[in-house]
């Protein structure tokens, strides 16, 4: 049976992943690096660099920060983060940062058209 871990060692831990987020790392990256460093499941490594990704939010909204700066520094690391997993073909990791990528810069807010109809295979019937 394992030990749980104190308040103050799961702080620690949530301080080092917050380290490597701030330092450019994925999110895939940061939930690995931390699972090995202090021999922890995947599972239990995710909800660290979630709380870190928490963690640097609230840091950002009480700062007084430059928001354009913000947002180049945010593309950067997106787009390197992107760069890393497709080489490592993580492509699920790829799929998650696009995806905050696109919600980032705005692209994700596109309207598709659902109205129109399609046909079904051979028949004659359309459906809207």
């Amino acid at each position: 049976m394992t030990k749980r871990a104190t308040k103050k060692e799961t702080e620690l831990r949530v301080a080092h992943a917050a380290e490597l987020v701030a330092d450019g790392k994925s999110y895939s990256s940061v939930t690995s690096l931390v699972a090995e460093k202090y021999t922890i499941s995947r599972r239990r490594a995710r909800q660290i660099a979630s709380r870190a990704y928490l963690l640097l939010k609230e840091d950002v909204e009480e700062g007084d920060l430059n928001r354009p700066e913000m947002t180049a520094k945010i593309l950067c690391v997106l787009e390197n983060a992107m760069f890393q997993a497709m080489q490592k073909k993580q492509y699920a990791a790829v799929a998650a940062n696009a995806k905050v990528l696109m919600r980032l810069i705005g692209l994700d807010t596109q309207e598709v058209n659902h109205n129109h109809g399609f046909r079904h295979g051979r028949t004659k019937t359309f459906y809207s």
